[in-house]
């Protein structure tokens, strides 16, 4: 029998969007494209820290989540330090991206094309099981499912900052953010109430 418990959980997708026409070149190019996310990757790796915790690495995106009900960081420090990690993972990921792009010499598609990446990161508040499998830990239910399917959204842009209501409602930033309310649908979960920040000050479309 695996160990298994339910938490409440902020649940987050941090995802490389234009990694797919990034990554279709030759050899030499997707040799190069990979460095290039491998370092986007690793960015935003090195911001967290707990109670944010990293659950997998899914290909082009990073998995995370936060423990509500943690015993070592009150509720008000938890939402206070997403908020925060939040904006920071823009910062953080548009600023590898600069530094790239100023010791970029190649000039192969990918290290040309370094502007074609951009950020998208989905936000989730609800519950989860934790279960473990040999020396894999896994998260599963209703919230984790919605979560990644809020990844194929109607969002009119490449980067933003997607959050459902309980997400919204949760977390608290270090200034107001101006953000967009929308609603997506996906069959079996019903309809979800969203909030969109675009992290570069552009109007949402």
């Amino acid at each position: 029998m695996n160990d298994q418990a339910t938490h409440r959980v902020l649940l987050m997708i941090a995802d490389i969007s234009g990694y797919t026409k990034f990554m279709v070149s030759g050899d030499k190019e997707v040799e190069h494209s990979q460095h290039v996310i491998s370092e986007l990757i690793q960015t935003i790796i090195r911001q967290v820290e707990i109670p944010l915790e990293v659950s997998k690495l899914e290909g082009d995106a990073i998995f995370l989540y936060a423990k509500k009900d943690s015993d070592d960081i009150s509720w008000e420090e938890i939402r206070k330090l997403i908020g925060e990690k939040l904006i920071l993972f823009f910062e953080a990921f548009h600023a590898t991206l600069q530094e790239l792009g100023k010791h970029a010499s190649c000039p192969c598609s990918a290290c040309s094309n370094l502007h074609v990446l951009k950020l998208k990161i989905i936000v989730h508040s609800g519950e989860a099981l934790f279960y473990r499998i040999q020396q894999f830990n896994e998260l599963s239910g209703t919230d984790v499912i919605l979560v990644h399917r809020l990844l194929k959204n109607s969002a009119a842009a490449d980067e933003y900052l997607l959050m459902t209501e309980p997400a919204y409602v949760d977390i608290e930033f270090p200034c107001q953010l101006a953000v967009r309310e929308g609603s997506e649908h996906y069959e079996h979960l019903g309809q979800v109430k969203t909030y969109i920040y675009n992290p570069q000050g552009t109007p949402a479309q």
